[in-house]
């Protein structure tokens, strides 16, 4: 959809929204379970339901399952704090936005000696000085309950850059009445405060300035969303190679469970060579090869040996065509950077995730980088706990796998290289491991996430050694 026509939509949205607002504001009844209160206003949590759900859907955003809005979202601090919603990018889970709530009633931008500022903005401007001043609520120039929402949303600003290097793009405090938009909350609050920053509407303005609100906080000035995926002739359509930051092989799995239900079913797994390109602003740009997947299994070599090696060696040819077709597109060659350039897909922490949940159930984006795969051909170590036997008390299950499973996810049996049969092993992974929706056994030598998910120290004290 284009700027006009999303721009005429959030108007249409709005009046209904508004209007919809005037009538059950005006009923005198609202709560069957309570006395009759014309001046009754709705608290925060019916704010939320009336009000700012709906205006953060004619925005753009989605809330709920597979949204792209997180509510009372975990921010791990000094102690745990709770954003009310947090937009985020759809594949990185980067915020975007913050959108603190606010019940209904709650007062207006109020100075606490009157006329001593030009503008709603300037005062909010000179209260938010006073925070990052060091000052004390009693001396605010602002009343007790703004210096309260401000302090609270550049706690939140401050949070997000010193443990995450994030630095938030947009920040708002709606109630019904009012809505406070910080347009740069990362100068405001933590670099310099200009009062043309901020923008401040109340409930009778909002029709007339729709626009204004349009510009500020619909998705699509914050974002330049992508599907996934995109084919290499789409990519100009979304970006320019000067914005490319970054450009980092992977793969898109698809996990099957196949086989008749009456017998036990088996994992078939097939493999698609992707390439992630990120530009300046964290947004990740998915490209995935649709030719014939390539299906995960050994080969015999000219020994009758099972080997992983053409396996590897076509997702490797594949890859490259990929990363070549994408430069042509583009105009030029793709920068190629580090896994630790990587900035990440979706988790519920905002930390880096390198493998990636899509919507449907089995399927996953898989960032290898230096690597075509994320199995390498043989364990860095020669180890004998691939086999069962071999384990001793350590073993893990009562006997062997023996044939490929789903539960446990064991793709690769008892004895096979990539296969690791040690109970120590995987008690110590369970929480770390990032292909265990994949593969729970997977050895973790035969890994390219080795050094990712363990220390030196922690590689060290493996049964299998360093």
């Amino acid at each position: 959809m284009n700027r006009l026509a999303a721009l005429n939509l959030f108007k249409r949205g709005l009046g209904d929204l508004l209007a919809a607002i005037e009538r059950e504001l005006a009923r005198l009844q609202r709560d069957p379970f309570a006395e009759v209160d014309p001046s009754r206003r709705p608290h925060e949590h019916d704010t939320r339901l009336l009000f700012i759900d709906e205006l953060l859907g004619l925005l753009g955003w989605r809330l709920g399952a597979h949204g792209n809005v997180l509510e009372e979202a975990r921010l791990q601090a000094g102690t745990t704090k709770f954003m009310d919603y947090v937009g985020v990018v759809n594949i990185t889970g980067a915020p975007l936005l913050l959108v603190e709530a606010k019940a209904w009633d709650k007062p207006t931008i109020s100075a606490r000696v009157d006329g001593q500022y030009a503008s709603e903005a300037e005062l909010v401007a000179a209260a938010v000085r006073h925070i990052r001043d060091g000052k004390g609520e009693e001396t605010s120039p602002i009343i007790s309950e703004w210096d309260s929402y401000l302090r609270q949303v550049h706690g939140y600003v401050q949070t997000l850059k010193d443990q995450y290097s994030h630095s938030l793009p947009r920040a708002a405090i709606i109630s019904g009445e009012w809505m406070v938009v910080f347009a740069t909350p990362g100068e405001t609050f933590l670099g310099v405060v200009r009062p043309d920053d901020i923008a401040i509407f109340a409930r009778a303005q909002f029709m007339a300035r729709a626009e204004d609100i349009f510009k500020l906080l619909h998705r699509s000035t914050l974002v330049k969303d992508a599907p996934i995926p995109i084919r290499p002739a789409q990519l100009r359509q979304f970006i320019d190679l000067r914005g490319v930051v970054g450009a980092f092989p992977g793969l898109h799995v698809h996990y099957e469970r196949t086989g008749s239900t009456l017998f036990a079913r088996r994992p078939r797994v097939l493999i698609y060579p992707a390439l992630f390109i990120t530009c300046e602003d964290d947004v990740v740009f998915t490209v995935i090869d649709n030719d014939t997947p390539v299906e995960l299994d050994y080969q015999k070599d000219a020994s009758g040996n099972e080997t992983l090696v053409p396996h590897l060696n076509m997702i490797q040819v594949r890859s490259s065509a990929l990363l070549t077709a994408c430069g042509a597109e583009l105009g030029g060659e793709l920068p190629m950077a580090e896994l630790s350039a990587f900035p990440g897909f979706q988790s519920q922490r905002m930390s880096r995730a390198l493998v990636g949940e899509l919507t449907a159930a089995d399927e996953w984006l898989v960032v290898t980088c230096g690597a075509a795969h994320f199995l390498l051909a043989e364990p860095r170590v020669q180890c004998r706990f691939h086999s069962w036997a071999e384990c001793g008390a350590d073993a893990a299950l009562p006997s062997a796998i023996s044939v490929r499973s789903i539960d446990p996810a064991a793709f690769f049996v008892d004895t096979q290289r990539h296969h690791c049969a040690h109970q120590v092993v995987q008690d110590r992974r369970r929480e770390r491991c990032l292909i265990q929706p994949i593969d729970s056994r997977t050895c973790c030598q035969a890994c390219v996430y080795l050094e990712h998910c363990w220390t030196a120290e922690e590689r060290a004290s493996l049964p299998c050694g360093n």
